[in-house]
């Protein structure tokens, strides 16, 4: 599998750097990355006979070669532009509708993506095979205290607190749960984990925001929390929550898009994504119950065994040969 950068802070000072480059420029640097690699693709693909794209979209292809797409969140470029930079959007416009009437075939991580494909970019439900994202239950497991004690004392963690998940990108509307916790006179603090991107965290009250971390300490964080909260309002699948229960974490998330697919009856659902004194009672009921608390993590570990990397895989595969048929 290919590896993350070398040097991750680097990784994100650059991006960091790009995201302040006016509109066009960094559509130009976008764009001539873009051709280099499609150059290169063409060149090592063409004895190949099918090639399976898990990104924005399908590079163009040598004669003869089939094509797989896997689509998961993208469309929210389409439906939601306004959430994203400009350079992206336009990207994306360049090259998506186009590239996907050469695709042979395409998966979608939930029923939702699914009709959104077909209300939107007008594919054929019969060329569409759902192939739900899963976890790794090696890594996502339940940690004891002891387990996840130096992760504490590395970051200086309270023994109580909520836990943010994703970037900053305001469709997951991490802004809204700082204001919702001091609306509910909750002193217990949110810990961020991720990119914060478009948020404003100079603004934020009682947040720890740890940035990137590795697999073994997301493990720790989603075990000692009080509860995930993912308050998002168009997710292609939502794979945080999977992992939150597969540790035996409280979920609270909202009824948007594909996330009562995937936390199905255990999970505690916000009717209004942005609703501060809504998400707040929430979570002053969940702080305030050990009971509810309890039931959650029960059946959230039950609903997280439907999930898997390996059922993933295999529906995956089965596309690949039923293509390669045709």
């Amino acid at each position: 599998m290919p590896r993350g950068p070398a040097n991750l802070n680097g990784w994100v000072r650059n991006v960091d750097l790009f995201w302040r480059l006016p509109v066009y420029p960094a559509l130009m640097v976008k764009l001539a990355f873009h051709a280099i690699r499609e150059t290169l693709f063409r060149r090592c693909s063409r004895h190949y006979e099918l090639y399976h794209e898990a990104g924005f979209f399908p590079f163009a292809v040598p004669p003869n070669l089939k094509t797989v797409f896997t689509i998961h969140d993208l469309l929210s470029l389409i439906c939601f532009p306004e959430h994203h930079p400009r350079e992206r959007v336009l990207y994306t416009r360049l090259f998506f509708r186009r590239r996907c009437k050469t695709v042979d075939h395409f998966l979608a991580v939930s029923e939702f993506t699914a009709k959104e494909m077909q209300s939107y970019l007008g594919i054929d439900p019969k060329k569409t095979t759902i192939t739900l994202e899963g976890y790794d239950n090696k890594i996502f497991s339940p940690r004891r205290d002891r387990e996840i004690g130096p992760l504490f004392r590395r970051h200086s963690l309270p023994k109580k607190y909520f836990l943010f998940v994703g970037g900053g990108d305001p469709r997951k509307n991490l802004n809204v749960v700082p204001e919702a916790l001091e609306k509910a006179g909750l002193k217990i603090p949110l810990v961020v984990v991720g990119w914060s991107g478009w948020s404003d965290e100079k603004s934020w009250k009682n947040v720890i925001p740890v940035g990137y971390v590795s697999d073994d300490d997301l493990v720790g964080l989603y075990s000692g929390a009080t509860a995930l909260i993912f308050p998002s309002s168009h997710e292609g699948f939502g794979l945080p929550i999977v992992e939150a229960m597969a540790c035996g974490c409280p979920v609270v998330t909202t009824r948007k898009a594909s996330l009562p697919e995937v936390a199905g009856e255990a999970a505690l659902y916000l009717n209004d994504a942005r609703n501060r004194a809504e998400l707040g009672n929430l979570l002053n009921k969940l702080a305030a119950s050990s009971a509810i608390r309890t039931e959650l993590s029960r059946k959230g570990m039950l609903q997280a065994e439907k999930f898997s990397w390996e059922k993933t895989a295999r529906a995956t595969f089965q596309v690949f040969l039923d293509v390669l048929k045709k």
